[in-house]
């Protein structure tokens, strides 16, 4: 049960990160797809960041609070990476502006 809510809850902060944080969407499909490769890495990094910092520990608690404090906001950086993904699609095949095609003109 706890995989599930907190998955649905860093969804729903990386949605309302996009959202309220405009400035930080990438500008292109390019860096988007840069910035989830990056996210991939930090994700993919995280085990055996995990494994050298965990043992230098004082106690357990610290222990369980320090594995929280990085495994957060690096899966909230990896979901916020995908739908800076989606979001530049849907953008780049339905929004913006007409691409190719004549000019309209106001004169018939």
């Amino acid at each position: 049960m706890l995989e599930p809510a907190m998955l649905i809850g860093l969804g729903l902060v990386a949605v309302w990160t996009y959202v309220n944080c405009p400035r930080l969407r990438p500008a292109s499909l390019m860096r988007a797809f840069l910035h989830v490769a990056i996210s991939f890495a930090a994700f993919a990094s995280l085990p055996a960041a995990i494994g050298f910092l965990v043992p230098l520990a004082p106690t357990p608690a610290l222990a369980r609070y320090l594995v929280l404090a990085l495994l957060i906001p690096t899966l909230t950086y990896v979901l916020l990476t995908w739908v800076w993904v989606l979001a530049r699609i849907l953008h780049d095949l339905f929004g913006g502006t007409p691409r190719g095609g004549h000019p309209a003109t106001s004169e018939t």
